[in-house]
């Protein structure tokens, strides 16, 4: 899906970088005059995503909201490490897809203290190697399976898993797997791309009776598209089961609390970010269009998520939100 944006150059580690940051104005607009029936604030919050659908997903949903709340708001999409090198610095202030414990690397990086973590937004999760019906019914089923049938899983004589893009904590998982000879994958490789490349070759090979390794998660459509497996990691180098957490930058969080109450409230399940993913997928519309929809389709969610959230000019949040999407619908 192509998406519409305007760049923007962002201060990471006190050096300026282009890093190629497509900037989003939540439902198309950044914020700004008229954008929401609330008074506007002068602050613009700085959201950081990477290329995932439910990345993508779940950031224009937050940011339509904060919009609603008064806010001029700013989505920079970026890697997995700039991201949090981001929230550091203050260049970002909001980051609503961190995976854990595959991103306690990343968060290890960082100075602890600048990054606070507002909610568990998604409490379980998994993420694993995948692979096809074939192969889990042929014997693979956890990750010590995989070098038996090394010789089933092969591209170009090498047997192989596919991974999403560089950067990505679940690569480096499988890059430290292989390094370490962990499961004996140490004369296998890894292909990065994106999640549709990967996705595109699992379909391929599939459809050609090959067997295919990848990095795979729960929740997403592929589970529903691909009649698949996620295999079972008993040496844990996954680091056990996944959970998704809301991260604010430090500052962020002391000069906004009616934001981090809202972020720290803001939280979905396995369905939610499923349709979520599914619509950012295969539904045809812009990540704008698909926020506006599921916030009009879902108020009970959305007030419980502004319980006693005041928008940026002191009206209750939950109004402001209502009268901001009435506009939008207008």
């Amino acid at each position: 899906m192509q998406r519409t944006g305007r760049f923007v150059k962002a201060a990471l580690l006190g050096i300026a970088l282009v890093i190629g940051a497509l900037v989003l104005g939540a439902c198309g607009g950044g914020g700004g005059e008229g954008s929401g029936s609330a008074t506007g604030s002068n602050e613009t919050v700085s959201f950081g995503t990477v290329d995932w659908p439910e990345a993508i997903a779940k950031t224009n949903v937050a940011s339509t909201v904060v919009e609603a709340l008064g806010y001029e708001t700013e989505i920079s999409e970026v890697s997995v490490p700039l991201v949090f090198q981001g929230l550091e610095t203050g260049d970002l202030d909001v980051f609503v897809e961190a995976w854990f414990p595959t991103m306690q690397t990343n968060m290890d990086q960082i100075d602890q203290e600048s990054v606070t973590s507002a909610a568990t937004n998604l409490p379980e999760a998994t993420f694993s190697v995948a692979g096809n019906r074939e192969a889990c019914d042929a014997g693979v089923t956890s990750h010590e399976d995989l070098d038996k049938f090394a010789d089933r899983f092969e591209e170009g004589g090498t047997p192989t898993i596919y991974g999403i893009e560089p950067g990505n904590d679940g690569n480096q998982v499988v890059i430290d797997m292989i390094e370490n000879d962990t499961y004996g994958l140490g004369d296998w490789k890894i292909v990065e791309s994106s999640t549709n490349g990967m996705l595109s070759e699992v379909e391929s090979r599939v459809d050609e009776g090959q067997w295919v390794a990848f990095t795979g998660w729960e929740p997403h459509w592929m589970n529903n598209k691909f009649d698949m497996c996620l295999l079972e990691d008993p040496e844990e180098a996954w680091g056990g089961k996944s959970h998704v957490e809301t991260l604010l930058n430090a500052e962020f969080t002391e000069a906004n609390p009616e934001l981090e109450e809202f972020f720290g409230q803001m939280i979905v399940n396995k369905e939610i970010q499923a349709n979520l993913i599914d619509q950012i997928d295969n539904s045809g519309k812009e990540p704008e269009q698909v926020a506006l929809d599921w916030l009009n389709e879902n108020t009970e969610m959305t007030d419980q998520w502004l319980d006693g959230v005041k928008a940026a000019d002191g009206t209750d949040g939950a109004e402001a939100l209502k009268s901001y999407l009435e506009e939008k619908s207008a």
